[in-house]
């Protein structure tokens, strides 16, 4: 059952990257509420799979890569239509569904065995600090798309795709999309904390991925705090201030990704029960 909606999710989200393409070339209404009809159904088989998996598990789809990797997918698809709806978002459309796609086709890949959750996870704790983690990580993920399309646009001519896009300010929306993020970020950091307390007796223990963690919310805080700096630095132009702004935001992204999957390359971290391992 999983494989067969995952793979239907994954073209849904092929078909609704290329749709949101077409939109913004031929730009009829039809189009624009075709691609995004096809995204919402893409959701909404990323839904019936996190569900599927959840009762499947009899605990909070988290445990492992490959739940962790089908909600992620299904968090960006979530905070991807609130943001349309807010917005009005346009080709980061397409970008949202390759990203979804990418992660669905990695979780393909990973390997879905149930296993009975070890005694630490057994907690509501799991599930709070988890989907808060990532609800932040799906906005900051959108973020550093927003951020690569006002880089990308800053050098295209006039009159193509991301011209298109002029009436929005990407490095504006950026900002707006990581100040919405950044409050889920702090919150799953400080669950983790209380979690890490009831756990093991401690709040904070420099595990390996507690340390990335942190580093990750550093650096989107520098972010925030960068239209107070950066006109204070004499040597910074105007214009060059949201191009630091947004090449802050693809490296904060790259943190977040290490954190979240790199992690388990590190031998250091073999041991650590924050990891998400391959099985």
């Amino acid at each position: 059952m999983g494989y067969v909606t995952i793979n239907v999710a994954l073209l849904a989200f092929i078909v609704a990257s290329v749709a949101c393409v077409m939109k913004e070339i031929w730009k009829p209404d039809i189009i624009r509420r075709a691609a995004l009809a096809i995204f919402i159904v893409g959701f909404a088989l990323n839904t019936v799979l996190v569900i599927n998996r959840w009762m499947e598990a009899g605990h909070a789809p988290f445990s492992n890569l490959y739940e962790s990797l089908i909600f992620y997918a299904w968090s960006v698809g979530l905070v991807y239509l609130i943001l349309e709806y807010m917005y009005s978002l346009r080709i980061v459309g397409a970008l949202a569904a390759v990203m979804i796609m990418l992660t669905l086709l990695y979780a393909s890949t990973s390997d879905e065995t149930i296993r009975p959750l070890m005694p630490a996870l057994q907690s509501n704790w799991l599930t709070v600090h988890v989907i808060t983690y990532f609800i932040g990580y799906a906005a900051l993920g959108i973020s550093f798309l927003t951020a690569i399309l006002y880089l990308v646009g800053r050098t295209r001519p006039s009159g193509t795709l991301i011209a298109a896009d002029s009436g929005i300010d990407f490095g504006n929306l950026s900002y707006k999309i990581v100040a919405f993020g950044f409050p889920f970020l702090t919150l799953g950091m400080v669950t983790g904390a209380v979690w890490a307390n009831k756990a093991w007796g401690t709040y904070w223990s420099w595990d390996p991925k507690e340390t990335w963690s942190l580093i990750t919310w550093l650096i989107y805080l520098v972010y925030l705090h960068s239209p107070l700096v950066l006109p204070k630095m004499q040597m910074i132009s105007k214009e060059k201030r949201p191009v630091i702004q947004s090449i802050c935001l693809i490296v904060a992204f790259l943190a977040v990704v290490f954190t979240y999957l790199g992690l388990s390359y590190l031998p250091s971290a073999a041991d650590s029960a924050h990891v998400y391992q391959n099985q």
